[in-house]
């Protein structure tokens, strides 16, 4: 796998983050349970804020590589956090709140996301063009990783409304709001949660023993399969297009990205870059991910069947959280 000289190298030590979460926290949420830590779907580990570019050096969205999917991503090019698309080798920027727009997930030709824009964190749902953008959530506590259904029909999301985060769900239309069912306390983290291809089970994580690793669930609810034991936790889950494999995030020197088959619970190493690399994302046009991610300089980059990488969006800007556009 290729190095990349302007990444900085990745931390491997996971801090413990509930106590000190934040606005401009990038999304982090690393929580300890007896000593060990839990990673959210958008963690980042610490490093030194890397240089900022010029605005017109920033501007230039880079590719070195078409795709052919369309993918909507957050960049802090325009000086904070907001969602961009790519399509057609050509970036534009898609959101203009002036507040922190993050988590895009899309399904059905519809985009969800959170954002702080109305200064809470809360859920929003919007067709992928951004028309007919509506506010899902009105919770205290903060909301974000929406996921939609395969059909569009449901919104899996962390909500923090109880204390600690946990796995809720709603309808499209923001009704019937619920926890999800998981069997475990109500004060163990629980997050990231990704939908299978056939809308009938969800993949998350929770360190209901003990470390972060990866369980799949019914999507409504019930008792959990864990299918992860990685040493210093699993994180990040996303299915493959045919629903067979998860992949995920694995923190064993450089964040790497690991492979379980569903069926048997069998492990095996995918990808692996010294930057460090995460928050996967697959559909059937393919597998992106982050190249960078838990830096201060991310790359948007492809996975090939081998593992290997190419970028197709990066900038001296930090981009992460690539979703597909799916019609």
């Amino acid at each position: 796998m290729r190095q990349n000289s302007r990444h900085t190298r990745v931390q491997t030590t996971i801090e413990a983050e509930l106590s000190g979460r934040s606005l401009g926290r990038a999304m982090l949420a690393l929580v300890a349970i007896g000593g060990l830590a839990a990673c959210s779907a958008d963690q980042q580990l610490p490093s030194a804020p890397a240089q900022k570019a010029s605005l017109p050096e920033v501007a230039q969205h880079r590719q070195k590589r078409g795709v052919s999917a369309s993918l909507v991503y957050v960049s802090d090019a325009s000086g904070v956090q907001q969602l961009w698309k790519l399509t057609n080798g050509v970036t534009s920027q898609l959101t203009f709140s002036g507040a922190v727009d993050k988590d895009p997930h899309s399904a059905a030709g519809h985009l969800v996301f959170a954002s702080y824009r109305d200064g809470d964190e809360e859920i929003y749902m919007a067709k992928n063009d951004l028309s007919g953008l509506v506010r899902l959530t009105t919770s205290r506590g903060e909301d974000e990783q929406p996921r939609l259904s395969p059909d569009g029909s449901r919104i899996a999301f962390v909500s923090y409304r109880s204390g600690a985060p946990r796995i809720w769900t709603m309808d499209s239309t923001g009704a019937n709001q619920a926890a999800l069912a998981t069997g475990s306390e109500s004060y163990v983290p629980e997050m990231a949660p990704s939908w299978s291809p056939d809308g009938t089970k969800l993949a998350y994580t929770s360190t209901r023993s003990g470390s972060s690793q990866l369980f799949v669930i019914s999507a409504n609810g019930g008792t959990p399969v864990q299918l992860s034991n990685e040493m210093n936790g699993a994180f990040n889950p996303t299915w493959s297009a045919d629903g067979s494999t998860i992949y995920f995030v694995s923190v064993v020197g450089a964040p790497s990205l690991r492979a379980v088959t569903v069926a048997t619970g069998g492990t095996s190493d995918w990808v692996y870059d010294g930057a460090g690399v995460g928050q996967p994302t697959c559909s059937t046009s393919g597998c992106f991910a982050v190249e960078g991610a838990y830096g201060s300089n991310g790359d948007i980059v492809s996975v090939a069947a081998d593992g290997s990488l190419t970028t197709v969006a990066g900038t001296a800007a930090n981009e992460t959280s690539p979703t597909v556009l799916v019609q």
